[in-house]
């Protein structure tokens, strides 16, 4: 990704037969913004993330059935970025991932469905434009689609 924009770490969803990405910087002339919304709009939306805590630097992760933590989580991301979520259905693996660079790691992989709220435009666009969570965004986690 960071060949297609000059070094820049954009935020990609990979959605089988599309690739999804969000830039400062328009990689074609056939690019579109997200989609435009205002305080109250309820939408639909789809989420990766690696969901986890911190605890003295180090990530852990939560057991891949402990849905509700995960809920949590996303309840409080959401008051940091300007929405609430109305529902949510969520599963969860661990994702084997590999750098490139010989060095492969685990993370957690939760994908989010469901339908949102946006409590506050400024904050919301600005979720989408730099994404929710803070790990693993670039291995294409962290793009919230509406």
């Amino acid at each position: 990704m960071q060949g297609l924009t000059d070094g820049a770490s954009p935020l990609f969803v990979d959605m089988g037969e599309n690739l999804i990405v969000r830039t400062e910087r328009a990689i074609t002339d056939k690019g579109t913004p997200p989609r435009a919304t205002t305080n109250g709009d309820i939408v639909g939306f789809e989420l990766r993330a690696c969901v986890c805590r911190k605890l003295k630097g180090r990530h852990i992760y939560y057991p891949t059935s402990d849905w509700r933590s995960r809920h949590a989580w996303l309840h409080k991301q959401g008051e940091r970025h300007g929405f609430e979520p109305l529902t949510i259905n969520c599963n969860s693996k661990q994702a084997k991932i590999d750098n490139g660079k010989g060095r492969t790691f685990t993370v957690d992989q939760t994908d989010f469905v469901g339908i949102l709220r946006v409590t506050d435009h400024t904050k919301f666009e600005k979720a989408l434009t730099s994404g929710v969570g803070s790990v693993a965004k670039t291995f294409g986690f962290g793009m919230l689609v509406i």
